[in-house]
């Protein structure tokens, strides 16, 4: 038995074993060598230059080494990475670093160029300088150089290769400048960029309806982070019209009595530009009772509508802080007043509230036409009539009579 526990231990170090050789010989095939050749303009080799690798978005690495008399290097990177190459050098660069994806054991070339600077100096039609303009240098496809110009309206580029760009300067409220200069050893450039406006106009309309109904007498505000812009109100078909500087962002502010106010952030370039704006009116409900003066006990109906007198159904409605009901189809509910006095009815429809006061009155128990009892206001009206009709005329008249009757009396005597 003992035998077999010696032959069992034996067996488990052996695959052990054989099982780290596997790893290390796995860990071996993992490493591959890229052989890179760096050359100049001309395609010849370019000694003694330091170049670096890294790999897994820069995570992996650095790997550096510098070239020989022949140009080449050696590097030993993870097989299947993606490895990005860099040159450090005074004399020689390389706008972009150099990718090899997938690596595998591989022979790659590595083109630089001679090192130069660019100053390039943005100035208006002024002559002056164009402080914070946007300077971009660009070249096979890439930006190489995206710097805004200090309070001189300059930049001065870091080591570029030689050759030709495409210079792009750009700044609000002036049209963009493209030209092309050749950069060799320390090149300076002046780029000139002049002011322009464009027409922004706005069509406001209310998308509440099918077809939405443009907005007059809107306010159009229009400004940028730069500079406040002009504001201008809507015409009969929606539309106004505010003049801009070009190449630049403006903010779009609509506003009207009633209605929400809505911003838009509109991108201008050197062209005019429409844009649609939609509003709507401020949610709001208001409650209105079909009379505002009634009896005690007399009944009151009440509608409840929107901000554009649609029915509101479904509305609570209160009298005096007391549920009375809910508005039906049409928006409308009827309730008793069964006391004397200013009664305070409220309507709510989720956070909209309203509110609206009835007065409320018991009718004359003593003055009555017709057997029908009259209002305190229209005994006030009978009782206090001063145009020579009514009540008071009446009494008038008798006393006046009767005054004449006395006199002939004492006459007759």
């Amino acid at each position: 038995m003992c035998t077999d526990r010696t032959t069992l231990v034996a067996g488990l170090f052996v695959l052990l074993v054989g099982a780290g050789v596997l790893a290390g010989t796995v860990a071996a095939q993992s490493q591959v060598t890229l052989t890179v050749s760096v050359v100049d303009q001309d395609g010849d080799p370019v000694s003694n230059v330091d170049i670096s690798a890294t790999w897994n978005d820069s995570a992996g690495g650095p790997v550096n080494e510098t070239t020989r008399a022949n140009g080449q290097a050696l590097v030993d990177v993870p097989a299947g990475a993606n490895v990005m190459f860099r040159i450090h050098d005074d004399e020689y660069v390389r706008n972009v670093p150099y990718v090899v994806e997938d690596a595998e054991s591989e022979s790659i070339e590595v083109a630089v160029s001679e090192s130069a600077t660019a100053t390039v100096n943005a100035v208006n039609t002024d002559g002056e300088p164009a402080t914070d303009a946007r300077v971009r240098l660009y070249r096979d496809g890439n930006y190489v150089v995206d710097r805004n110009t200090g309070d001189d309206g300059a930049i001065t580029t870091q080591p570029i290769e030689e050759g030709e760009y495409s210079v792009i300067v750009t700044k609000p409220g002036f049209y963009r400048n493209l030209t092309t200069v050749a950069v060799s050893g320390e090149t300076t450039a002046t780029v000139e960029i002049r002011e322009g406006s464009v027409l922004l106009e706005a069509t406001v309309a209310d998308d509440h309806f099918e077809e939405p109904r443009p907005i007059r007498d809107a306010t159009v505000r229009v400004e940028s982070d730069d500079r406040s812009g002009g504001t201008v109100p809507t015409l009969s078909d929606g539309t106004a019209s505010v003049s801009v500087p070009v190449n630049d962002r403006y903010d779009v502010i609509v506003t009207k009595d009633g209605y929400e106010t809505v911003e838009r952030r509109v991108t201008i370039g050197e062209s005019g530009k429409s844009i649609n704006v939609t509003i709507q009116r401020t949610p709001e409900i208001t409650l209105t009772p079909d009379n505002r003066q009634v009896v005690v006990d007399a009944n009151v109906r009440l509608t409840v509508v929107d901000e554009y007198d649609n029915p509101v159904v479904n509305a609570t409605v209160t009298r005096n802080g007391t549920e009375v009901g809910q508005t039906d189809a049409d928006g409308e509910i009827t309730a008793t007043v069964p006391t004397a006095g200013n009664v305070t009815f409220a309507a709510s429809s989720g956070d909209l509230t309203a509110t609206t006061n009835v007065t409320v009155f018991r009718p004359s128990e003593e003055t009555t036409t017709g057997g029908a009892a009259t209002t305190p206001e229209q005994t006030e009206t009978a009782t206090e009539t001063s145009d020579g009709s009514g009540p008071g005329f009446t009494v008038g008249l008798t006393m006046t009579a009767l005054l004449a009757v006395a006199v002939l009396a004492r006459r007759r005597r």
